[in-house]
């Protein structure tokens, strides 16, 4: 990564790790006010809606990032498609959310689909102001509107619930963070940023939004699928397991992840704007990536268990036998979630969307056979699903000239095989201390955390030292 890169990934990182304080402290929180009936109906709720919480944006921030040239006639249409988009979709929603509830057999869906609906109306303009806060690479002020909004919308959570508002309180929680971070980032918008919509280009923005909208729809419909045929199939409360469970994963993938992919599509695009080769460094940074979160998703798998009991409490215990399925799931995927990334700074908007439909393709079927099952059986199946996507991204990556498949298979050895020392490091710490779930479920998990450090740092030092230096570019720079 480069100088500018390095810079970029220091500032997300640092957003990073202070938004994940705020959000994973009120999760604990709420996760402790709650039931897991009432946080169950909220995760179906935004779920259902999912289809159209990606189809808001119209493909609209994709577009603003990766085009090659970008004026204000164009600037308004983007506008002017997420609007049309974006309020539609709040007055379908509106509409269909008693139906929505009653499907799931839960009045409450329907309160909280109303509420998350006021987001649609804030949709547009934060989509545009993003979309070229990000294309400028302007990321001090996403930064800074991006902590705001998580603090607001998590002080909100917490009071309602301690309020006793139920799922009512996280839906009022994301309202006003969307709306905080809204405010700051129109404050400081770039001088792209405009007021007034129009549709005088709709047709040639659209001939790049339809893919990305198809491959940014399917990435985000596809983890949400779990939740609704279970919710469906098994009832709300297997659901909200299923859903806790997934949280072990999706902390690293929201958290510790977007230093180097919240930055990899503009920086890519950056680099192709500048006439720099941007396929030289992919295999170098999908290398680098799968050495450095897998090997922590495995590490995740293996002390699931106090991890869970630890940070929401012991009436979570069913979330613990698919947790570390769903983190070794998490883990086959690692290498490849850069080179999706990269397709999206690459324009590869086409690309992308076979990617997906292959990936949900399979959970789907996946899911029509195991989620009347049980939820363990679920997370089992994911792992099925995550290879189907590793071998539908080699394939693409081959057929794009990316890479040969020799070049891949070597750049998975190394991440594979500190995998698996982190990995068997990780059951050994779990037999020595007996199994089960330790009777300091925190300091358990805190004391394994930093064995599995060491002895990642060692499997590293080994297979694949350059990791190392990469690290030690970033902190210095």
């Amino acid at each position: 990564m480069s100088m500018s890169g390095s810079a970029m990934a220091r500032i997300v990182g640092i957003q990073t790790i202070v938004q994940f304080v705020i959000d994973f402290s009120a999760s604990l929180i709420v996760a402790r006010l709650l039931s897991p009936h009432e946080i169950g109906a909220f995760s179906i709720a935004l779920a259902a809606v999912v289809i159209a919480a990606t189809l808001r944006s119209a493909g609209v921030n994709m577009f603003l990032i990766a085009a090659p040239k970008l004026d204000r006639p164009m600037v308004r249409t983007a506008l002017g498609m997420a609007m049309l988009t974006s309020f539609a979709f709040a007055l379908l929603i509106f509409l269909a959310a008693p139906a929505i509830a009653g499907f799931y057999r839960e009045p409450v869906i329907a309160d909280v689909l109303r509420i998350v609906t006021l987001s649609y109306l804030m949709a547009p303009y934060q989509v545009l102001s993003h979309g070229l806060l990000t294309r400028a690479l302007r990321f001090k002020t996403i930064l800074v509107a991006t902590l705001a909004g998580a603090a607001a919308g998590a002080a909100t959570s917490v009071g309602l619930a301690y309020a006793g508002w139920g799922s009512i309180a996280m839906a009022y929680g994301s309202v006003v963070n969307g709306a905080v971070a809204l405010g700051l980032s129109v404050l400081a918008r770039p001088p792209d940023f405009v007021w007034r919509p129009a549709l005088s280009h709709w047709r040639s923005i659209s001939s790049f939004t339809g893919w990305v909208l198809g491959g940014v729809l399917l990435g985000q419909v596809g983890p949400r699928l779990n939740e609704l045929f279970v919710g469906r199939s098994l009832g709300i409360a297997p659901a909200a397991f299923l859903d806790r469970a997934e949280m072990l994963p999706r902390m690293l993938w929201t958290y510790a992840a977007p230093p180097v992919l919240s930055i990899l599509s503009p920086l890519v695009a950056h680099e192709l704007r500048s006439g720099i080769d941007a396929h030289a460094t992919l295999l170098v940074r999908m290398r680098l990536f799968g050495c450095i979160f897998s090997p922590v998703l495995i590490g995740i798998a293996t002390q699931s268990a106090p991890i869970l009991i630890g940070l929401y409490g012991w009436q979570w215990q069913a979330s613990i036998a698919p947790a570390p399925w769903l983190c070794i799931a998490a883990a086959i995927t690692g290498q490849f979630v850069v080179l999706n990334a990269s397709l999206s700074g690459l324009g590869k908007a086409r690309e992308l969307f076979l990617l997906g439909l292959a990936e949900q393709t399979a959970r789907i079927a996946m899911l029509a056979m195991l989620s009347w099952t049980n939820i363990v059986f679920v997370a089992i199946g994911t792992i099925g699903v995550s290879l189907v996507y590793a071998a539908a991204a080699i394939r693409l990556g081959i057929a794009l000239g990316l890479f040969s498949l020799r070049e891949m298979l070597a750049s998975l050895i190394p991440s594979v095989a500190i995998c698996a020392v982190v990995g068997l490091a990780g059951v050994a710490i779990d037999l020595m201390r007996g199994g089960g779930i330790p009777a300091q479920p925190i300091i358990a998990a805190l004391e394994a955390a930093g064995l599995l450090a060491l002895v990642w740092l060692g499997a590293v030092a080994l297979f694949q030292r350059s990791v190392l230096t990469a690290l030690l570019k970033v902190a210095r720079h």
